[in-house]
């Protein structure tokens, strides 16, 4: 017994020897060079609004109208411009009217109608949404007679999507849609949708949604087909102004993309 033991222990000592004589594995290998870190950090600026600039432009004069919206949100309707149909003398016949909207004007520059708008949210996976139209509030008299344009539709003509500041992300114009016979209904329960972006890496910026061109609005009333107004010749017109309310809203739609044609 005590023979064996010691050969035991002689043998335990030789293998600790060749352990100490033995570089660890598990040792972190050293290094003469150093690592150093670089970091920055973004945040999403919502207290100004863009350049209110005419639609598609990157530089130039700005528009003194539309009012934009002072709501701060990310995602939102930035202004929309005013429609005239101009004046018109009344026909005596009961046939369908049809009315263009003029170019618009902020009395220095004229441009095509539009509605701007912006998706600046930079904490989603994509920035998808639809934007939807409605016509609130039907053509009625402003003045003291009492009248309705009633079924008086709006057709949106040329549409297209534009972008001063950001076309890397402009979404393609398959995400537009047509926008023909807006009826009216006080819930926007009859709204059509214009515009559908699901396009995967698209949609961050402000982009604008022009009828017809500023070339054409430029050129003139005659030329200028961006808005068309119908009214039924069941209609009794009466020598006055109407006005009507179209609402604009912008929503945010599940991030699924759309599949590959």
């Amino acid at each position: 017994m005590k023979t064996t033991h010691k050969l035991a222990s002689a043998a335990l000592l030789a293998a600790v020897g060749v352990a100490l004589a033995i570089p660890s594995a598990t040792k972190a290998a050293t290094s003469p060079n150093q690592t150093g870190k670089g970091n920055i950090e973004f945040q999403t600026d919502t207290s100004t609004n863009p350049s209110n600039l005419p639609p598609g432009e990157s530089s130039g004069e700005e528009l003194t109208e539309p009012t934009q919206n002072p709501d701060p949100s990310e995602l939102k309707i930035v202004s929309v411009t005013d429609m005239d149909f101009d004046k018109h003398d009344i026909l005596a016949n009961d046939s369908e009217k049809t009315y263009k909207a003029v170019p618009f004007t902020d009395g220095t520059q004229t441009v095509a109608h539009f509605v701007r708008f912006r998706d600046i949210r930079a904490n989603v996976a994509e920035n998808f949404y639809t934007i939807d139209v409605a016509l609130t509030k039907q053509f009625t008299s402003t003045g003291t007679l009492t009248s309705e344009l009633t079924g008086a539709k709006l057709t949106y003509n040329n549409i297209s999507l534009v972008t001063g500041t950001n076309s890397a992300t402009l979404p393609t114009q398959a995400a537009v849609s047509s926008v023909t016979d807006l009826e009216f209904a006080e819930d926007g329960s009859k709204s059509q949708t214009i515009l559908t972006n699901k396009q995967s890496g698209k949609g961050f910026g402000v982009f604008e949604l022009m009828f017809d061109t500023n070339e054409n609005a430029k050129a003139g009333k005659d030329v200028y087909d961006g808005v068309t107004l119908k009214v039924p010749g069941t209609n009794v017109l009466k020598s006055t102004n109407y006005e009507a309310e179209i609402t604009w809203t912008i929503a945010t739609t599940p991030e699924v993309e759309e599949p590959e044609a």
